[in-house]
């Protein structure tokens, strides 16, 4: 049975203390693993390794997630974003606002959220948040058809690989000792060849010489 994170990830409260590590420092939950469906900390990092995570950040006191992160697993496109640290990011939720708050005179330079009426930046988006978007178009995850959760490596696997790289390793000595071998044979024949006694060679002839003329 599928578990739908996105519904979870929009009902989630970040930033609380871990239940797991209270006694340890900065056990803040602002991950959320989207395979296990839950938010945790970073001293539970471990558990999580091989999972598919996003970074929960604060912006102006509400929780936003870096864009490039949330693009890989939704489309977040005409949603309205910020920028934190030089990244854009996205609203989870939108932000509150008083009903009895007036329309900003920036209205006109920008747009309007089509789910909470929130002003935007940009007049080309049309949400402020990625909740809000949920709510008023038919989203669905980019990857809900499929699981890309990596398994542990089993024992039996651990033992292949450590005996391939055994072999490798014998390999590589024997081709070691083969080159060590005709390197040595080398060496070997050429001292050889230099302790040879050498074969004096012949004298050139003199000039003969010529009985002169008379």
């Amino acid at each position: 049975m599928k578990t739908d994170w996105l519904s979870t990830l929009l009902q989630s409260k970040f930033f609380g203390s871990c239940i797991h590590h209270q006694e340890i420092r900065k056990n803040e939950e602002n991950v959320f693993c989207i395979d296990c469906s839950l938010g945790f900390c970073r001293h539970c990092m471990a558990a999580h390794c091989f999972h598919r995570r996003l970074q929960i950040c604060k912006y102006v006191y509400h929780d936003v997630v870096r864009l490039h992160e949330m693009q890989k697993h939704l489309d977040c496109s005409k949603i309205q974003t910020y920028k934190i640290n030089g990244e854009k990011a996205v609203h989870i939720n939108p932000r509150p606002q008083s009903k009895d708050t007036k329309p900003s005179t920036k209205s006109k330079f920008g747009g309007t959220c089509e789910a909470c009426e929130r002003y935007l930046q940009d007049l080309n988006n049309r949400f402020c948040s990625i909740a809000c978007k949920v709510s008023a178009v038919s989203v669905k995850p980019m990857d809900q058809s499929h699981d890309l959760m990596i398994p542990f490596p089993t024992p039996e696997a651990v033992t292949t690989l450590e005996e391939n790289c055994h072999q490798e390793t014998d390999t590589n000595e024997m081709e070691s000792s083969i080159s060590v071998a005709d390197s040595s044979e080398e060496i070997r024949t050429g001292v050889s060849s230099a302790l040879k006694p050498r074969k004096p060679r012949h004298k050139r002839k003199c000039i003969p010489l010529r009985a002169p003329h008379f």
